[in-house]
């Protein structure tokens, strides 16, 4: 189904188009700043490189959307539905996006620097070099999503399931990782400096050559507050604890990998 053109005008004229029926609608390079389109349906619209930064957008259906290099500077989208949207390029910092949906989203490159992401599912979400710098994201889901070479420095990742989600070479120094699902994730070379890691499951996860200086709370959950030993005796054995030093750091998989590379079944 198209979008209704009364509504589409009704957009043009006032910016105000509330619930609007705007599917498949073409709205490219548009200045809809400031527009209020919250609970449209937006589901296959293409939006490249329009303008809705402050634009309120809660709680809209934008599911397979295209906004490629669109600005969403400080806009709200908590809440939305935006299944398989296209963000790609995207400006998208300080924007809202608590309880979205955006579960197989393309937010490569996306700039989300101080966005509100709380609570959003991004479950098998492509955020490639996606900047997410001082971002608010406690109990984001982000298993397995792609975040290689993404920035995530200073963010609050505070209890969100990052299980079998890809890190290559991404920087989450000073992240807050705490209470964290982390199994199976592959986190090569990543940057955990400062990173506060306390009761993060890091069960079947990737370290090989991660920078892990001032990183925090690598320890089971029930020793949190104790501070470990530099290194565990090779002799003692700790049924009890699920302890990663710096210096074990890339002997974590030495035994089935040799050469240092990836956990085999994580991609590389």
């Amino acid at each position: 189904m198209s979008a209704n053109n009364a509504h589409i005008k009704r957009l043009l004229a006032t910016k105000q188009c509330q619930g609007g029926d705007l599917r498949d609608a073409h709205l490219t390079r548009l200045n809809l700043s400031g527009a209020d389109l919250s609970g449209a349906k937006l589901m296959f619209a293409n939006l490249n490189g329009t303008n809705l930064s402050n634009a309120n957008l809660s709680g809209a259906e934008l599911s397979f959307a295209n906004f490629v290099a669109a600005d969403l500077m400080s806009s709200d989208l908590s809440g939305v539905d935006a299944k398989g949207v296209n963000f790609l390029d995207a400006k998208l910092n300080h924007a809202q996006l608590g309880g979205a949906d955006l579960v197989f989203a393309n937010l490569v490159n996306a700039n989300l620097e101080e966005a509100n992401l709380s609570g959003a599912s991004l479950e098998g979400a492509n955020l490639i070099g996606a900047n997410l710098n001082n971002t608010q994201m406690n109990g984001i889901n982000l298993s397995g999503a792609n975040l290689g070479h993404a920035q995530i420095r200073n963010a609050n990742l505070s209890n969100a399931d990052l299980s079998n989600a890809r890190l290559v070479e991404a920087d989450l120094s000073d992240a807050n990782l705490s209470g964290v699902n982390l199994r199976n994730a592959n986190l090569l070379n990543a940057n955990l400096n400062g990173a506060n890691l306390t009761g993060a499951d890091l069960t079947g996860a990737n370290l090989a050559q991660a920078k892990l200086d001032g990183a925090i709370g690598l320890y089971q959950d029930n020793l949190v507050g104790m501070r470990p030993p530099d290194r565990p005796p090779a002799s003692q054995n700790h049924p009890n604890m699920s302890y990663v030093s710096v210096l074990q750091t890339n002997s974590l998989h030495s035994s089935s990998n040799h050469l240092g590379l990836p956990r085999p079944g994580l991609p590389s």
